[in-house]
This record gives C-alpha cells, structure tokens and sequence, in this order.
C-alpha cells in the first residue's frame, strides 16, 4: 500500500469515527439546530451566498446535494472524498427523506446552530427523489432563505458564459475573459417568463414556512447588511463574513450582447425593460 493510500484511509477512518462518535453520545453532540434551505436557480449568486454563510464557525451550508443523480453534490472537501459510496448514492435515489434525515440533519458538534443546503427548483422533479419537495414541504420547523435575482437578463447571460466557459465559480479574482453574445428576442421572453413564474410557484408552496427573501443584487451591493438580517434569520451570533468567491462579470450589458440596443427596444414599455439598464 503506498503512502497515499495510506493517508487517504487514515482519514477516512478518522472521518467516520467523529460522525460515528456523534451518533452514539461519545462525543457531544445534537440536532436541535437551525435546519434550513438555500432555494434558488443557477446564476442568482448561490455560491457566494454558501460561501459566506460557510465562513461562519456555526453554520454549515452543504451545496446541491440534488444536482446529479449519480453523485451527491455535498460541496465539502471531506464529504465528497468519504460519502460517496454506492450504498449512500442508493439511499438518495430511492429514500432522500431518510438520507436528509439521517446524513444531512443529523448530529453536529453542540457548537453548530444551523445546518442546511442548496436546492434549485428543478432538481429531483422528474426521478425517484422528487418526493424530497413533499418531504421538504412537511418539515414545518425548516426555514427558507429564497434566494432570487432580479435581473434575468444577467442571470441569461452569466448561464451562457458558464457553459461556455466552463466556469461557474471564480475563487481567485481572475481578469474577467472576453466574452460576447447574441440573444434572441423570443429566447429571452422565455427565460423572463419563466423566473417570474418559479418564483412565484416556490414562494406559494412554501408559503406556510418561516421564509426569508434575499435578492443577489443587495447580497452584491452590501452583503454585510444583508448577512446581518440572515444570520439573525438562523438565530446563530452575529459574526462579520467574508465571501469566498468573486463577481464573474464586470462588463456593461452593451458590450457583450451585440444585438443589445435592438433588445432595449423590443423589451421597451414591458414588464422587463427595467432589465435593460446598463
């Protein structure tokens, strides 16, 4: 066995015996913990939400533990080397309720006071996890922090980058890459339509929840405002965050749609002109 194998069993050993001592009493643990989501959509500024709250010694933010339905996007460096058997996997595809239960809301040291994860409004709709949306819905005592952007034109853009790109987070304040597109009048109907639509579905059928609106453009403008009214929502001590990831795009509007001034026009004395303010 080489060193590295080593090492790497030595810490998966280490890894499940904390857990293993939390779950007998041996070590000091319990549940009676803040439980919350993150409910959002891609490129509505989730990551550096989870960043900030995760810089924060009382709370743990899992990532989109839902986003595959071959993997378990836990988002944390020890979960996803130790917890990614095919037992667990089974486990999420065929009962997320008790993987919630017992993997993700379990117990946590006594100096963690609120635990929770990311979920965008599609994942798990169409295979056998999308029970977790009724099983989410019943759990009364789970709090909501409905994450929304505004400006679904940038979020439009910042999808197109991304996937283009490949790059869906920036950790190192990167000179941003020259990127420009074209968009079509009808495609960007769609997507305005639609995030009108899905906020408004989401925040009615978690409408008997304890839920917290944060908009991606006040997080970005002055997060430390907005970090104080959370931290207060999770009912953790008030600490000042520091986000660990950086903006993707700086450029105006007009410099990367090419067709952006026809767009201001088709979109002028509609509901989503507002978009079109470089």
């Amino acid at each position: 066995m080489t060193v590295g194998s080593l090492l790497n069993l030595k810490g998966l050993i280490c890894f499940h015996l904390k857990n293993l001592a939390l779950t007998l009493g041996i070590r000091d643990g319990h549940s009676d913990y803040c439980k919350f989501i993150i409910l959002t959509r891609g490129r509505s500024g989730s990551n550096f939400l989870r960043g900030l709250l995760n810089s924060h010694n009382q709370i743990v933010t899992f990532g989109e533990l839902f986003r595959s339905y071959d993997s378990i996007g836990w988002d944390l460096p020890d979960y996803d080397k130790y917890l990614q058997s095919r037992s667990l996997k089974t486990l999420i595809q065929n009962n997320p309720d008790r993987f919630l239960k017992e993997k993700v809301f379990k117990k946590f040291p006594k100096q963690i006071g609120a635990v929770g994860f990311k979920i965008f409004y599609y994942h798990a709709q169409n295979d056998s996890r999308k029970t977790v949306w009724t099983f989410l819905k019943n759990q009364k005592d789970l709090k909501i922090i409905h994450l929304k952007r505004n400006n679904t034109l940038k979020v439009l853009l910042s999808l197109k980058r991304a996937f283009k790109t490949n790059k869906w987070t920036d950790i190192t304040g990167s000179e941003e890459e020259d990127f420009s597109v074209s968009l079509g009048y009808e495609e960007c109907l769609h997507e305005f339509t639609w995030a009108q639509e899905i906020k408004k579905q989401y925040d009615i059928y978690f409408e008997n929840h304890h839920k917290i609106d944060v908009f991606y453009e006040n997080l970005s403008r002055n997060y430390e405002n907005e970090m104080r009214r959370m931290q207060e929502f999770l009912g953790v001590n008030y600490k000042i965050l520091k986000p660990s990831t950086y903006r993707q795009t700086r450029q105006p509007l007009s410099k990367i749609i090419t067709n952006y001034f026809e767009l201001k026009k088709e979109f002028k004395n509609t509901p989503w002109e507002e978009f079109f303010e470089d």
